[in-house]
């Protein structure tokens, strides 16, 4: 199956059987046109367009965006076309359309259309929290921090270094543990969050400064402090996953030790991982990860920016290239690092906007919070904003977990089947495999109703022409009986 079909009928939990994409064309004006001018020489008969365009169209430029067609013409573009380009995933914004004018079509004859809801239990969007734990420890920073301040005229930056140093000699506290304090915000918000934690051995050289990055990385994962909080983070319901080490990303040997390394310690399998430095040699990277048995990566983000790297705020399947198949492993995107959103004038205003554009299109807005700037003297403001979002994303419907339930509830989903027969008045649905909960979407054609008439499922939202049901009990009766 052609890959960009394949992943949308995935991504939307439909039944191919159910749709006829003949006929269907959609008006579009092109959002960015001079992206697919760059990319005119991946495939010279993909050109900007303005006006109508088929489904064949949309799947051409989703698999050229989902196999690293951005990558490609990342250098190409001017910084105005990137800022712009960040801000839209336009994998989903494409997608969107396909999927109104598929719904359009088939409501206008009365037939209903069944999706696999995005998300469990009627959410209307998703967030994941992680940490990366680059180092417990505050070392060179006692020097680069404070002359960093100097650089840049931040006479108070300075004197909280000073009275950060001060902590350190006279009361012993150590600016960069601060598991505790995430730990209990997070438990206040009733949420839990991703820790990946480093195994950092590369080479510090006294005067090359590049490698002095190295030195305050260069914690021990297997001492008594460490493996204490990882398993107490583990015990009480947090993910405690891989931060692969500088080199990493490209020695599979290197992430093999230190995968195992963590499970010994923690007694515990661990499944994601994100890259140190966000570094990635794309797909080679991601096809050591499937190979040494890990589930996930969320490596795939900006050092320098915010928003969506390769057009998508959903998990997806990188594909293989070699066999030009998709992956096992699952990609969870970044959305947002704190060090690329505190470069930005005004912080928050950049997450509202990617908030609302990810709960518009009912994706995953992923976070990275190193756990060093949850150290309110030396990062005033950061674990707030951090706070902000959560609360935020809560009222307006997400679902705020970690990266582990994120990939095993979207695996899960991608497992599920949905046979389905409609005479006109009746609907009825049988959910595979019977042993699990699902979440199905129904859209209603307009001036119908739908009554639940077996007793193994339940309405448990409902927005405009749109009702989610969740299944219970399928054991005893595999069939859902809908009235409409």
């Amino acid at each position: 199956m052609h890959y960009g079909l394949a992943h949308f009928v995935e991504k939307y939990g439909i039944s191919l059987k159910a749709i006829n994409f003949d006929g269907i064309t959609m008006q579009i004006k092109e959002e960015l046109p001079e992206i697919f001018h760059s990319l005119k020489h991946y495939d010279k008969m993909l050109t900007a367009c303005n006006g109508a365009v088929t489904a064949s169209d949309i799947f051409k430029r989703i698999e050229l965006i989902l196999s690293g067609g951005l990558e490609v013409v990342w250098s190409k573009l001017d910084e105005k076309v990137k800022e712009a380009l960040v801000k839209m995933p336009i994998t989903d914004y494409y997608e969107e359309i396909l999927f109104s004018s598929i719904l359009h079509t088939h409501l206008e004859s009365g037939t209903p259309i069944i999706q696999k809801a995005f998300w469990p239990n009627g959410k209307r969007f998703a967030v994941c929290l992680t940490h990366d734990v680059d180092e417990v420890r505050k070392t060179y920073q006692y020097i680069t921090h404070p002359l960093r301040r100097l650089k840049k005229g931040d006479l108070k930056g300075f004197k909280n270094q000073f009275l950060s140093l001060t902590k350190k000699i006279m009361k012993k506290e150590e600016p960069y543990w601060t598991f505790e304090k995430i730990m209990d915000l997070e438990e206040k918000l009733g949420v839990r969050s991703t820790f990946y934690f480093l195994n950092e051995k590369s080479e510090v050289k006294l005067f090359d400064l590049s490698t002095w990055r190295h030195y305050g990385r260069r914690y021990d994962v297997t001492s008594k402090e460490v493996v204490e909080i990882m398993r107490k983070l583990c015990s009480e319901g947090w993910e405690v996953g891989l931060h692969g080490s500088f080199y990493s990303y490209n020695d599979i040997d290197k992430l093999k030790t230190e995968k195992e390394t963590l499970e010994r310690v923690l007694s515990a399998k661990v499944y994601g991982i994100r890259q140190h430095n966000l570094n990635l040699d794309i797909p080679y990277t991601w096809k050591l990860h499937e190979k040494i048995g890990l589930e996930y990566d969320t490596t795939l983000g900006f050092n320098d920016r915010v928003g969506f790297r390769w057009g998508t705020c959903f998990p997806f399947h990188p594909i293989d290239k070699e066999t030009y198949r998709p992956m096992r492993l699952l990609e969870i995107p970044l959305t947002i690092e704190d060090i690329a959103l505190f470069s930005y004038d005004d912080p928050w205003e950049v997450c509202a906007s990617l908030i609302n554009t990810v709960k518009k299109y009912g994706g995953v807005l992923t976070l990275l919070w190193h756990h060093s700037v949850f150290n309110e003297l030396e990062y005033p403001g950061w674990a707030e904003i951090y706070e902000r979002i959560i609360k935020v994303c809560k009222e307006g419907g997400a679902w705020v977990t970690n990266a582990y339930e994120i990939a095993k509830w979207w695996r899960t989903r991608e497992e599920s089947v949905l046979k389905c027969e409609y005479d006109g008045h009746t609907l009825k649905i049988k959910p595979y495999p019977r042993s699990q909960k699902h979440f199905i979407k129904i859209y209603l054609p307009e001036g119908k109703t739908l009554e639940v008439s077996s007793e193994n499922a339940k309405v448990i939202s409902e927005d405009e022409n749109a009702i989610t049901i969740s299944t219970t009990n399928l054991k005893e009766n595999g069939e859902i009986v809908l009235r409409m």
